[in-house]
C-alpha cells in the first residue's frame, strides 16, 4: 500500500513538473505563424512567420533535425452548417545541419532519396526557405465544392532523437505551431 502512494506521489510531481515548464516561456520565445496563404496553380504558396528561439537554434547546429509537418485541409459546410473536411494533405520537411560539410539542408523526408533537397550555406538562408512554402497539390484538396482551407504548422517533437524527447516535452522552445489559419476559397488570405 505503501509503494502504491509514492508511485502515485512520484507521478502528480512529475505531471506538476511538466505543467509548470510547459507554460513557463523562455526570454527568447520562438514564433511561428502563418503570415499569408493562397491556393492557386496546383500549389499551395504560404509565407510563414518564425523566429526560432536559441534553444531550436543550438539544437539544429549541432545535427538535430528540425522535422515541421504541414497539413492543408478543405472544408465546407454540411447541411447542419458544421465544417466538414472533403480533404487533406499532409507534407513534412526536415531542416538538418551536417557540421562536416557545414551544410544546411531542408529536404521532404517522405520523398525518394535525394529528391527534393535544397543544400544552403549560412543559416539564415535555410530559415527563409522554410518560411516560403510552395508545394504542390493533389487535385481532390482543389474541389469546386471546397469554400474555405485551413492550414496549419507543427514541429514533430516526435522526430527529435531520443534523448531529446522527454526534454522537448518539457521545455516549451519545443512546442511550435501556427495553429489553424484558415481563409475562404478563391481568395489569398493575406
Amino acid at each position: 500500500m505503501r509503494s502504491w502512494k509514492k508511485f502515485i506521489n512520484i507521478l502528480f510531481l512529475i505531471g506538476a513538473a511538466a505543467a509548470a515548464a510547459g507554460c513557463a516561456r523562455s526570454d527568447d520565445d520562438s514564433r511561428l505563424k502563418v503570415h499569408s496563404a493562397a491556393i492557386a496553380g496546383g500549389a499551395l504558396t504560404a509565407q510563414l512567420d518564425w523566429q526560432p528561439s536559441e534553444t531550436l537554434l543550438d539544437g539544429l547546429d549541432h545535427g538535430i533535425p528540425l522535422v515541421f509537418d504541414i497539413t492543408l485541409s478543405a472544408q465546407a459546410p454540411d447541411r447542419l452548417g458544421w465544417e466538414t473536411k472533403l480533404a487533406q494533405q499532409h507534407w513534412r520537411r526536415e531542416l538538418r545541419y551536417f557540421p562536416l560539410t557545414r551544410q544546411y539542408q531542408l529536404r521532404d523526408p517522405d520523398a525518394a532519396r535525394g529528391a527534393q533537397t535544397r543544400s544552403y550555406a549560412v543559416r539564415a538562408s535555410i530559415i527563409a526557405a522554410i518560411t516560403d512554402l510552395r508545394l504542390p497539390l493533389d487535385a481532390a484538396i482543389s474541389s469546386a465544392a471546397t469554400q474555405r482551407y485551413v492550414l496549419r504548422v507543427d514541429l514533430e517533437r516526435d522526430a527529435l532523437p531520443g534523448a531529446l524527447r522527454l526534454p522537448a516535452l518539457i521545455d516549451a522552445d519545443w512546442h511550435l505551431s501556427t495553429g489553424n489559419y484558415a481563409w475562404q476559397a478563391g481568395s489569398g488570405a493575406g
